[in-house]
């Protein structure tokens, strides 16, 4: 039993030293040099502008009411579709109006055929005045009579004008290219006054609206600029900034508003595709002109860190030191500067989420000479 214990831990003790003679796992390092791609800050002309927030309105939207009372027989244009000038939307069975119009027609008919006899009578009775045959109170009586059929051909016109256009109301086109909302009341369903008198709404989407509500203290300005011309705006989708549209003012209201001492302004833009629909919430940008020699940079070369913004400057030896900025806004693919790096500095682009303070570089950008700035 004492030589197999002598084995054992001879065996471990042999395993113990091999173990101290092996080489420690090689850990991996950090790479000395970060491969990015940089970019120089330079300065460009870009739109002054201000921003205010909108909402999207139709230029028209009406509502399908049912002027007569029936049956809805027919809802010819699908609920969401597009409709054309004259399209026709809803039928309601016109059978009574059809009948009434041809009521009334027979009347006029009547009417007309009793005018024409009275007509005859006084233009026969006309010579027999001046020769005595008879008296001119009987005359006078002819021709009141003719008169009087003459009115009532008048009045029985309009009736058969009134049938015919109740009988046009059963047929509701659309009066303008729109879209169909959700329908209110189905095939079969009785409509009209009294009842279900609003069937859909019809909105207009191209072009559009967007109304905003400046401070009444930005009017002067406007006011201003608007004695020169149309006032450009730019709508930006709210929470897309990549769906945007051009347009300009078209509306100042007449008054202030004394509860928020706003003025609404409208402005009117094209909206081929429909993306804008009416009541969305947008970001109305007002260009009030131009502004020269602001710094830009990429917006992929900032960064956050807590509540700022930085960029990544790299230094004359190659390695990268962070830069507050303060970014006064975006301009398409660029961000414009109030603050931050210098003009010709170079920053990097791409590779940021890779560097810390004094990280070394290679910079793979294979052009990195400023462009001329803008004067």
């Amino acid at each position: 039993m004492m030589r197999r214990t002598r084995i054992v831990t001879t065996i471990a003790l042999a395993s113990l030293a091999l173990s101290a003679c092996a080489k420690p796992p090689t850990l991996p390092t950090r790479p000395s040099e970060i491969t990015v791609t940089t970019a120089v800050v330079v300065s460009q002309t870009i739109p002054k502008s201000v921003r205010y927030p909108g909402l999207t309105a139709s230029v028209r939207s009406i509502p399908i009411d049912a002027r007569v009372e029936g049956f809805l027989l027919k809802q010819e244009v699908a609920d969401g579709s597009m409709t054309t000038p004259g399209q026709v939307i809803y039928r309601i069975d016109p059978r009574q109006y059809e009948a009434s119009l041809a009521q009334e027609v027979g009347t006029l008919a009547q009417a007309i055929a009793e005018r024409n006899y009275a007509k005859k009578e006084m233009e026969r009775n006309a010579p027999l005045v001046s020769a005595n045959a008879i008296s001119q109170q009987s005359f006078d009586q002819l021709v009141a009579n003719y008169e009087s059929d003459e009115a009532q051909v008048l009045a029985q016109q309009a009736d058969v004008l009134l049938a015919q256009l109740n009988l046009s109301y059963c047929t509701m086109a659309s009066p303008f290219p729109a879209l169909m909302g959700a329908s209110q009341a189905f095939e079969g369903a009785v409509v009209g006054p009294g009842m279900d008198r609003t069937l859909n709404t019809l909105v207009q989407l191209d072009p559009m609206w967007a109304q905003f509500s400046p401070s009444a203290t930005d009017w002067p300005a406007f006011a201003a600029l608007m004695e020169k011309g149309p006032l450009a705006a730019q709508i930006t989708y709210g929470g897309d900034l990549a769906i945007k549209a051009a347009g300009h003012v078209i509306f100042t209201n007449n008054t202030v508003s004394t509860s928020t001492s706003t003025l609404m302004m409208r402005v009117e833009f094209e909206n081929p595709k429909s993306i804008f629909r009416p009541g969305t919430y947008v970001d109305v940008e007002i260009i009030l002109g131009d502004d020269p020699n602001v710094l830009v940079i990429p917006q992929e070369s900032v960064f956050a860190r807590e509540a700022d913004l930085f960029v990544w400057k790299v230094m004359p030896d190659q390695t990268v030191q962070s830069v507050k900025i303060d970014p006064m806004r975006k301009v398409g693919t660029l961000i414009a500067l109030r603050s931050g790096p210098a003009l010709g500095d170079r920053i990097v682009v791409d590779g940021i989420q890779k560097l810390h303070a004094g990280s070394k570089i290679i910079d793979s950008t294979t052009a990195v000479t400023p462009p001329t700035p803008t004067k």
